[in-house]
């Protein structure tokens, strides 16, 4: 196996050394030229290796060579010695091998060529057996593959130490692990049980008198390569071309099974076989004039990286084209994706998230197009060099042939291979005197050449070429990056953890390459022009490989940092459990030390997304708040010392893992079957498709940062009292039934009745489902996110008394799926919720109380609607004059509630507006000639619904929506509500809410179940006719539909009303129930009006309507003693804001920074809030009679109440 990076210049003796990349856990991105094993005097020569993760678990989540221990009999061996026994796992390509060299002659004393093998057996794990002897003390060695060209390559890092004294006399060890990842070494006691042994760290590397080397390039641009081996050839072989054109051509299976821009990539490789041709493929589908579509730069990025790693060969074409046609091809991609690319603005179109973040895939594979590069004649030396007359033959033909000529012809990625070996003959391979030096040094700047034409460069060398373009303030940044990366690879920081020096070195090397990376982006914030001058093109591919790199640079610190941190590998392993401990252990100054520098890598994390155009202000704010939690507690007992503190700091954790999650999806969403339909056009290995979205997801800041916030997330659970799994318990009760997953809960999602009574595992939701859409044999439900205490699927669940609970705990979701199938109880309590195996007794009593629930549901009233009033008339009339009959509950509390608020002290302001009466969508579709298709399609509906069939019921709903939506709204009816809100400004907005006859009833209260439309302008008679019509249609959307179905309303019976109100300016809406019916005060007494609860967001309502992820402030007010407890934070990731000085731009969603929220900052202000809202609340409950379910918002200090209904119980 070859790989593109550096070779080393001619030394005396191999001299690799370790780098921030290899130390333990870390995923060494790059298998070669990370290096041999350390030696004094000698320094690193080449780039870290990124490997994969690598503690190799058994079922029981033991590492595997504690479990090979146990099983295999003792042989300490009659000498007295040491028998090291070794298991590694690694994925070989054919032909490879594994070896262990290192020191004393049973590790081959550092020759690979006498290293011990290791033997491949079943599951890629390679295994080998040494007896060494007694009192020898530590012992190094590093492992390597020795591969089918007579090679090795060695394993990143420091060399790794087994201490033989760990076994005693006549033991065994047991080393097992991951080439390029964790081992771990367990002690074979004379029982035969493996004591195992504290986890490998690499030993610090030692100061000789010879001078440190320079702090190597982090994270370089060099590619593993994965084509075949590359021949040295002296003659042109045109026969061999052809036959290799002939293949090449034949390589792909065309695209018949595939679509879009995969499809055009499998059929035009059948005409492009060479590095250009494929490149000039590329540039059909995304260069300059083409649209940036997630379809092309997806498709693209996959085959870019193939041909640029040698898993899709390219060949010669019979053309002659020199280097700089794929310069300029190259600068033709480049520049139509930046031009996109800008933060503050765009020359071109608008690209989504998952676009940006796909690009970024696809840059750094794309060659240089710098001036010495797309000269006529470029890369010459190369030719001079092959015309010396002071090489021998032999070297002078292979070099003429195999890399001159082939590149001045057809260059490709596989010249860089050439060259490297070349390189690595007549230096590394060659013994003193061979060849002559002004020929190495020759060759070894052409190399260096070649390297910059495929961009092949790591970060600090990156950033480094950059001085010349920056000012001195940026100059300075670059040093003290510099400096970070000496400290923490030249050996300086050591290996003590992360409340060590090596911690203090992570997290300077963090902050560093934030401030060098954080200016770059600032200088390409900007969309490129697509008329730029070619040295203003050439600069910014400059800037932009050095921000990707940087990226690159900051994962592999941030590995480090989960490394010396103790997380372990992906959040597993022994250290892991320490990392846990140290961070649960509340007060202590060591949790507060291991919190403030946790806290710090995870905010860089974050930070380091935001740069990546990942939600940039969202994860901004995600940072500011875990560094304010953690300042605000340094002076206490840390973050989590309080249960509110720990809250606190959990809703932001959660909301950084909801962050990571999303741009997982992004990338698996945004790939989608490209990879593998690619791959299998291609005949590559299966898992070449499959695995490749997994490795650049694993090869990303996110992935590390998931690594260090998953088990602070565990213990901010645990310090507020959550439990195992972090469970919310929404509604209380127990429930019995087979464990079933769905996405939704709708119908036919986990069976019908006669398959019995079912928990369901759902995995998403909007908070505005009805549990029995889904099936009255739903007993319990477990939502694999947060949810609102108040939202209506909280509401109908408690109606239903289905017990529901909420999650975002990953070890919670898999301890779930690890009983799918079986039969389960779900107990919801306040202290806890447990999911469990059910015992024969537990299903027995289940089903009788089943029948019971089910007889007292058929006895039950059925919902009362009151009759209306439908209007032949199409006006609309003071909220003063609405009635139950004309307008429905909604509108007419709304009009109740102006009244009430204009009575002295009453606390609060209601909105004032007008109505549209039932009876206006009617006569609008009767005016339009659809009346009859109106009474036809609502029928459909209700026939839909009854079958159950979620196409159908989606189908049928879809059509009665359109044609309401489709229907002229008249221009009188638009006119008289722009009249209604006079606005000589044009700044004036309104809201256009639902007042349906089948909403705010006491069996039926539908919260959220209708659309209100936002922000519509009051003086634009357009925006209010589409606003009316949305409004109108949403009484038949799928879900109202279902919610109409389960309650036993027919669907004709249906009717909507049309509410239009003055809208305020929110800085923060509720939801308060003034009775609570969950959590601790409802377990205690019931639903009780001692008690109200309420939920609080920043901005508008919609957000607590709208199914967000993320959770709002929760308060529980004790209405007799005044006293306010905070049971949730909010950390909804955004909030809808229309602001004061700029109402004429409407509703905008905008990041919130709770560290700016006084309500996550301040105690007072949320027990102020708290008592006004109670106050509030008790005087509606006495106004109506009953618990109400208020819904308002906060305008300066003013509370507003824009709706109340009865509470459900």
């Amino acid at each position: 196996m070859s790989v593109l990076s550096p070779v080393p210049t001619r030394v005396a003796a191999p001299s690799p050394r370790v780098t921030s990349a290899s130390a333990p856990a870390t995923r060494a991105r790059w298998l070669r030229g990370a290096g041999m094993p350390s030696r004094p005097g000698h320094g690193a020569s080449g780039p870290p290796a990124r490997c994969r993760p690598a503690v190799v678990c058994n079922s029981a989540g033991e590492p595997i060579g504690q479990a090979l221990a146990g099983a295999l009999p003792g042989s300490a061996g009659a000498s007295g010695g040491v028998v090291v026994r070794l298991s590694i796992h690694a994925q070989l390509g054919f032909g490879n091998g594994m070896a262990v060299v290192g020191a004393g002659d049973a590790f081959g004393a550092w020759a690979p060529e006498r290293a011990l093998p290791l033997t491949w057996t079943d599951g890629d794990m390679w295994t080998g057996e040494v007896a060494l002897p007694a009192g020898a003390g530590p012992v190094e060695y590093k492992l390597i593959v020795s591969t089918g060209d007579g090679g090795f390559d060695w394993e990143g890092g420091e060399n790794r130490v087994v201490q033989l004294d760990a076994a005693g006399m006549g033991g065994v060890l047991v080393v097992s692990g991951e080439f390029g990842g964790d081992v771990h070494v367990a002690s074979l006691g004379a029982d035969g049980v493996a004591v195992p042994q504290p986890p490998q760290r690499q030993q610090q590397q030692q100061h000789y008198d010879a001078p440190p080397p320079p702090p190597p390039a982090a994270s370089p641009s060099s590619r593993e390569w994965q084509g075949g081996q590359v021949n040295f050839i002296q003659h042109r072989d045109q026969d061999a071309e052809n036959r290799a054109m002939q293949e090449a051509a034949n390589r792909s299976r065309g695209g018949d099974n595939l679509k879009g821009a995969s499809r055009l990539i499998a059929d035009g490789d059948k005409r492009s076989t060479s590095w250009l041709q494929k490149l000039e493929l590329i540039n059909s589908l995304v260069g300059q004039g083409k649209d940036i579509s997630l379809d092309n730069i997806a498709a693209c990025g996959v085959y870019l990286r193939w041909i640029s790693t040698g898993s899709i060969a390219c060949v010669e074409d019979g053309q002659h084209h020199r280097p700089n046609r794929m310069a300029e091809v190259a600068r033709d991609i480049f520049i139509n994706l930046e031009t996109v690319a800008g933060e503050l603005y765009k020359h071109g179109p608008e690209v989504g998230e998952a676009e940006r973040q796909v690009m970024r895939q696809l840059q750094p594979w794309l060659p240089s197009f710098s001036s010495e590069f797309t000269c006529s004649v470029p890369l010459t030396r190369i030719r001079d060099i092959a015309h010396r007359n002071d090489i021998p033959q032999d070297v002078k033909l292979e070099i003429k042939h195999s890399i001159q000529n082939k590149l001045h012809r057809n260059a490709g990625p596989e010249d860089l291979v050439s060259t490297e070996l070349m390189l690595k003959r007549i230096t590394v391979d060659a013994y003193p005197g061979q060849f002559n030096d002004d020929f190495v040094n020759e060759f070894t700047i052409f190399h260096k050449e070649l390297k910059r034409f495929f961009n092949c460069a790591g970060a600090l060398e990156r950033v480094d070429a950059l001085r010349d373009s920056v000012e001195e303030e940026a100059k300075g940044m670059i040093d003290e990056l510099q400096g970070a990366m000496w400290a923490l690879d030249g050996g300086e920081a050591g290996h003590d953890g992360m409340l060590g020096r090596e911690g203090q070195a992570v997290l300077r090397a963090l902050r560093a390459a934030t401030a060098v990376r954080s200016h770059i982006t600032r200088a390409l914030s900007t969309g490129m022009r697509n008329d730029a001058p070619n040295e203003s093109v050439v600069q910014r591919q400059a800037w932009r490989l050095a921000e990707i790199s940087l990226e690159e640079l900051a994962f592999v610190v941030m590995a480090r940092a989960a490394a010396c941190s103790g997380a372990g590998v992906e959040g597993e392993g022994d250290g892991s459990a320490h990392f846990s401990g140290v961070l649960n252990s509340a007060g202590t100054e060591e949790s507060r030390a291991m919190w403030a520098c946790s806290c710090e890598a995870a905010a860089q994390g974050l930070r380091q997304m935001a740069l990546s155009m990942w939600r940039p202000a969202e994860c901004n704010a995600a940072a500011s708040e875990i560094e304010a939690w953690c300042q605000a507690g340094a002076a206490a007992g840390g973050p989590i010392s309080t249960t509110e503190d720990a809250l606190r700091m959990r809703a932001s954790l959660q909301r950084s893992q909801r962050l990571i999650e999303a741009h997982t999806e992004a990338l698996i969403e945004g790939y989608g079957e490209s990879p593998s339909g690619l791959g299998d056009a291609f005949g590559l290995p299966s898992h070449v498709g499959s695995t490749f979205v997994d490795s650049i997801i694993r090869a990303g800041v996110p992935f590390q940062l998931s690594r260090l916030i998953t088990p602070m997330l565990r213990a901010t659970s645990n310090a507020a009292g959550l439990g195992a799994g972090g469970y919310d318990a929404i509604v209380l009760g127990d429930g019995v039934g087979r464990l079933v997953e769905c996405d939704r809960l709708e119908p036919g999602a986990v069976g019908d009745a006669a398959d019995g009574p079912v928990i369901a595992l759902v995995w998403g939701a909007d908070g505005d489902e009805e549990v029995s859409a889904a099936g009255r044999h739903v007993r319990g439900v477990i939502l694999a996110r947060d949810l609102p205490h108040l939202s209506h699927l909280a509401i109908r669940a408690r109606q239903e008394k289905v017990p529901l609970t909420a999650t975002e705990d990953k070890d919670a979701h898999l301890a779930a799926k690890y009983l799918l199938g079986q039969q389960v109880i779900l107990r919801v309590t306040a202290n806890g919720v447990s999911l469990a195996p059910a015992t024969e007794t537990d299903v027995a009593t289940a089903a009788g109380g089943a029948a019971d629930a089910a007889a007292a549901a058929a006895a039950a009233a059925p919902v009362q609607m009151t009759p209306v009033e439908l209007s032949d008339v199409m006006e609309c009339r003071p909220l003063s004059e609405a009635t139950l009959a004309q307008c429905g509950a909604k509108a007419t509390t709304c009009g109740d509630l102006t009244r009430v608020a204009e009575r002295p002290n009453s606390g609060f302001k209601a909105p004032a507006g007008v109505f549209l009466p039932f009876g206006a969508m009617e006569a609008c579709l009767r005016g339009a000639g659809k009346a009859d298709a109106l009474v036809e399609l609502v029928a459909a509906t209700e026939t839909a619904a009854a079958g159950g069939d979620p196409a159908a019921i989606e189908a049928a709903c879809l059509a009665v929506r359109q044609l309401v939506a489709g229907a002229p709204f008249p221009p009188e009816l638009a006119a008289q509500l722009t009249a209604a809100f006079p606005d000589p400004n044009g700044a004036a907005r309104v809201v256009v809410r639902s007042s349906a006859n089948v909403e705010d009833l006491a069996g039926m209260s539908a919260a959220g179940l209708y659309e209100s439309v936002l922000g519509v302008s009051a003086s634009s008679a357009a925006e209010l006719g589409d606003a009316v019509r949305e409004v109108w249609a949403s009484l038949y959307s799928r879900r109202a539909v279902l919610a109409r179905r389960a309650a036993g309303v027919p669907q004709a019976s249906a009717h909507m009303a049309v509410l239009v109100q003055e809208m305020a300016p929110s800085r923060v809406s509720f939801v308060l129930h003034t009775a609570t019916t969950s959590g601790a005060s409802a377990a205690a007494a019931g639903p009780t009006s001692a008690t109200l609860e309420a939920e609080v967001a920043v901005g508008l309502g919609e957000t607590l309507a709208s199914g967000a992820r993320g959770s709002p402030w929760r308060l529980e007010v004790d209405q007799a003693t005044g006293i306010v407890r905070t049971t949730a934070f909010a950390s909804f990731g955004s909030a809808l804001m229309i602001r004061k000085h700029a109402a004429h731009l409407g509703v905008q969603a905008e990041a919130v920074d709770y560290s700016q929220q006084e309500l996550s900052t301040d105690v007072t202000a949320r027990m102020a809030l708290g008592r006004r809202l109670a106050a509030v609340g008790a005087a509606l409950e006495a106004e109506y009679g009953a618990p109400q379910d208020i819904e308002g918002g906060v305008v300066g200090d003013v509370i507003y109440i824009v709706q109340s209904r009865p509470q459900p119980m």
